[in-house]
């Protein structure tokens, strides 16, 4: 896919390489500058965005949009980790979810301005609400080019993506641009509450960047190897939920010896608790798995037809559909447990925990 990115601005800010660890999944590490993690705000117009060989794509290949980004290292190398990337058209939205599983948010996106100054705003609607905004300047007095500053090359300088599907699978694409025409700016004011929302609380002035335009090719997807779990695992599951609870009595008497059941509630780690409020959590050895992931890796322990299951569950095409349908499953839970009447984590046999 091709694509201009116009208007490019950036800002910068330093960040403690734990709290981007946390938002993080297995198999991605927190890329440091000397030491230092890094988030930023990246506000653009995404301009002729058409598939190579295709006429732009109607009524999407021109609009505005704003992310949150970090810096990762993983299995291909070094990249970029989207916290968020907010657009104000639904068609490129879920496109992007659905194709490169990319954390799109849909709302208002606007961009001004008054001679030197540059103003983004957002006002975001779904899934959730949240708002920012950036502001700066590229008067002649405040812009320098930063070709051959290293700290401005290793936030700008980035050729891949990743991201994770909803089963718990690692994506990536290559990014591939000519060099940025960078040059600094003055940076005037912004609300972080995209950040913040993120869990990427950030304090001081940034350090603030614009670019004119460059041309961007980015490659098609590609789901990376998941390790699969080896040993005794533990099946994480949220013991108050009914669906949940009536799925643990069936794997119980399908699985073998080396699975245990244990409700989510005695997990001691932050982030998988936090995750296992949406999806079931299988653990092994240090290592974890979630959602369509997870189902897979207690099915490769309930005989010769719940591999062959896990298998299916792992081709990409299912894999990605049984994603959005484990999605809608969890989202409804709660009303799909009280109309077919089914019992919670209560009533489970003892030998579940």
């Amino acid at each position: 896919m091709t694509q201009v990115w116009r208007d490019v601005t950036f800002a910068h800010w330093p960040v403690p390489v734990a709290a981007v660890e946390a938002l993080l999944p297995s198999g991605l590490e927190v890329d440091t500058y000397q030491g230092q993690a890094w988030v930023s705000l990246v506000g653009f117009e995404m301009d002729e965005l058409r598939l190579r060989g295709f006429p732009a794509i109607p009524t999407t290949h021109r609009f505005l949009e704003f992310n949150v980004r970090t810096y990762v290292v993983g299995p291909e190398g070094p990249g970029v980790w989207f916290c968020s990337l907010d657009v104000a058209q639904w068609l490129p939205a879920l496109v992007a979810r659905i194709g490169f599983a990319l954390p799109y948010d849909k709302g208002a996106v606007d961009v001004s301005h008054d001679r030197s100054r540059i103003v983004w705003t957002v006002d975001r609607t779904w899934p959730e609400r949240a708002q920012g905004s950036l502001a700066i300047s590229v008067e002649a007095g405040d812009v320098a080019p930063v070709s051959e500053d290293a700290l401005a090359t290793f936030l700008t300088s980035r050729w891949r993506l990743y991201a994770k599907t909803r089963g718990g699978r690692l994506v990536t694409a290559p990014v591939e641009h000519e060099p940025w025409p960078l040059t600094s700016a003055r940076f005037i004011g912004a609300d972080t509450g995209l950040a913040a929302i993120a869990g990427l609380e950030v304090q001081g002035d940034p350090i603030v960047h614009h670019a004119s335009a460059v041309h961007v090719r980015v490659g098609l997807p590609k789901l990376l190897p998941k390790r699969r779990a080896k040993g005794p695992v533990t099946v994480w599951f949220d013991d108050d939920c009914g669906v949940c609870s009536a799925s643990v009595r069936l794997l119980m008497n399908r699985t073998d010896s080396s699975v245990t059941f244990r409700p989510n509630r005695e997990l001691d780690d932050a982030a998988l608790l936090s995750v296992s409020a949406d999806a079931i959590v299988v653990t092994a050895a240090g290592e974890s798995w979630t959602a369509i992931e997870a189902v897979a890796t207690i099915l490769d322990r309930s005989g010769w037809l719940g591999r062959v299951g896990a298998f299916g569950l792992r081709l990409p095409g299912v894999h990605a559909l049984a994603g959005l349908v484990y999605r809608w499953v969890a989202a409804n839970r709660a009303r799909l447990s009280a109309r077919l009447g089914l019992a919670a984590g209560c009533q489970l046999p003892k030998s579940t925990s």
